[in-house]
């Protein structure tokens, strides 16, 4: 099967290797786990590229947050190909994130 068109930029891959050294220092596993996860979410965005929210509240960027996990958002924008912008744990303050893109 061919792999699906989504980008990742510098900084989600920043944010993937955060999360999972944050989640690693507990147990490796889940850490593996979550970021399989993440990134088949990011295949499933490729299929369903409006299944996020528009948030003009947090940000006046043109991208759509998708809340793949209880914790987790993948933020991006476009259908063909999806970027990915961020992917950033629901409790951090995602409009101050979000200011420097």
């Amino acid at each position: 099967m061919q792999q699906k068109p989504y980008i990742l930029s510098p900084r989600v891959e920043d944010d993937l290797a955060k999360i999972y050294a944050y989640i690693s220092q507990d147990n490796l596993d889940a850490a593996e786990r979550m970021l399989d996860k993440l990134l088949a979410a990011c295949d499933l965005l490729t299929d369903n590229p409006k299944i996020g929210q528009v948030r003009a509240d947090l940000t006046p960027l043109s991208v759509r947050f998708w809340l793949v996990h209880p914790r987790y958002f993948l933020i991006y924008r476009g259908e063909n190909p999806v970027e990915i912008v961020r992917v950033l744990a629901a409790n951090m303050d995602i409009a101050r994130e979000l200011a420097g893109e």
